[in-house]
């Protein structure tokens, strides 16, 4: 496929982002500044501590569970919780992909977890988030986008029930879908979100859910059969199973692979294992598109970085690189036009 790219300059392609989340997408800065700016006493004394602190990089890796304990829910999950710190953070991170060459973006979150386990109201929390989003539009008339809310397998069905209820309200403000993500709980059952996730589609909203990116959260076949997922979040695992990759192509299933993060977390050995799943996925006609996942917490890790990356490592070609933005931007669940697309 010709695609115009040049060696110089790559990508020199607008990009589309489909899985970020919101707390690992805020700039170290910008954490600094709302820690600052509301008296929150911070585990670093000085900027660079701090960074160092919350960054993953080649010299310091941790598996999911090993930053979810020590550096995500203890630290970035409450300097991402509020009204303040939830508008300051959308604005920053869409307005800082625009200006990395990211024309269209989705970002992820669970509202139960930036509201501080209940402590604010779910509506003014959405909307802080909202409020932030719309003045990335208007600042940057170019960049589209939505949000998706996460829900938590470490949840009740009760909780989480009330977040989709909150997504169908306010998709015509840039709600655009439901996710299912967190760690895997013997108690979470997929099944019994059947009739909701109909409810949510009904309503216009789309699906993906987390799965596939480690042995212990590995419900793919699950997923298939009892939520129809348009797009799956990582599936890397997916590479092992023949008729799986087989299930994904019948069914035009998206994956929304995010190589650096896979890495950082351990999810994948090295770079020898992550070309095998890419070409696995290549080879088998997997539709895949490439995303940051926690592009501010993974040194090196924003999209246009990530896109370079597989090309230098010889990967994925430049071709390939081009078509999973292709596919990116088609299998958006955010429509473009930016602020205008919900007015």
């Amino acid at each position: 496929m010709e695609s115009s790219i040049t060696k110089t300059s790559f990508p020199n392609f607008p990009l589309a982002e489909l899985h970020a989340h919101i707390a690992p997408s805020i700039p170290p800065f910008v954490y600094w500044q709302i820690a600052h700016a509301q008296g929150f006493k911070l585990p670093k004394k000085t900027y660079s501590e701090f960074v160092k602190h919350v960054t993953l990089t080649p010299e310091r890796k941790m598996t999911l569970n090993e930053y979810f304990d020590a550096v995500y829910h203890p630290l970035l999950d409450k300097l991402s919780t509020g009204t303040f710190a939830l508008e300051k953070a959308m604005y920053e991170i869409m307005g800082g992909a625009y200006r990395n060459n990211i024309t269209h973006i989705e970002v992820r979150g669970n509202i139960m977890k930036h509201n501080n386990n209940g402590e604010q109201d779910l509506d003014y929390i959405i909307m802080a988030m909202l409020r932030g989003m719309e003045r990335a539009f208007l600042e940057y008339p170019k960049l589209s986008g939505g949000l998706i809310f996460c829900l938590g397998r470490e949840f009740s069905f009760e909780i989480n029930a009330i977040m989709i209820e909150k997504a169908i309200k306010y998709k015509r403000r840039g709600v655009v879908g439901v996710d299912f993500a967190g760690p895997a709980v013997k108690t979470f059952q997929l099944e019994e979100y059947k009739e909701l996730i109909a409810k949510a589609k009904k309503a216009g909203l789309s699906v993906t859910t987390h799965s596939g990116e480690v042995d212990e959260a590995n419900d793919m076949w699950e997923a298939i059969e009892f939520i129809a997922p348009k797009r799956i979040g990582h599936g890397i695992k997916a590479a092992y199973d023949k008729k799986l990759m087989q299930e994904l192509v019948k069914r035009d299933i998206v994956l929304e692979v995010c190589p650096m993060s896979n890495l950082m977390t351990k999810a994948v050995e090295n770079k020898e294992e992550l070309k095998f799943i890419l070409r696995t996925f290549i080879e088998n006609k997997v539709k895949f598109t490439i995303n940051t996942d926690w592009p501010e917490m993974i040194a090196g890790a924003r999209l246009n970085n990530q896109f370079a990356m597989l090309r230098d490592e010889k990967i994925l070609t430049e071709d390939e690189l081009y078509h999973c933005n292709q596919i990116a931007f088609a299998s958006t669940f955010a429509p473009t036009g930016g602020l205008d697309a919900y007015l």
